[in-house]
């Protein structure tokens, strides 16, 4: 697994995306933004996302963000079902689809989930 650029990063979350089809794949973002895939513990995959919480224990201080697929959106943003997600503020999360990927986060000031095109800025400290 190739890190540290946001092609491969991209890339890498491509494939995963790809290879989990039709069901949401799932996984983390560590620091130096590489991708690591795990396993999607929901008992509805093809529609919600789980992500296997080894993925904390395997990378306790190396997760920089949550990364999950939703498989067959011509425009993959993030759904109401995301919020839950978002309840850990010390990660990013992203959502994706083929060429389109989103940064995305809850904003409590308006009481929503918000959303922006991921970018390579992104991956800047």
């Amino acid at each position: 697994m190739e890190s540290g650029t946001y092609e491969n990063l991209i890339k890498s979350m491509q494939q995963h995306a790809e290879k989990e089809n039709p069901k949401e794949c799932c996984g983390i973002i560590t620091t130096d933004f590489s991708y690591v895939p795990y396993d999607n513990l929901s008992s509805d995959p093809e529609n919600f996302f789980a992500l296997d919480p080894m993925a904390f224990v395997d990378h306790p201080d190396d997760c920089w963000g949550i990364f999950h697929s939703h498989p067959g959106q011509a425009n993959p943003l993030p759904s109401e079902n995301d919020i839950a997600s978002t309840s850990f503020e010390q990660y990013r999360f992203v959502v994706g689809w083929k060429e389109k990927f989103y940064l995305y986060w809850y904003d409590r000031s308006i009481d929503s989930l918000r959303f922006k095109k991921f970018t390579e800025k992104h991956l800047c400290p």
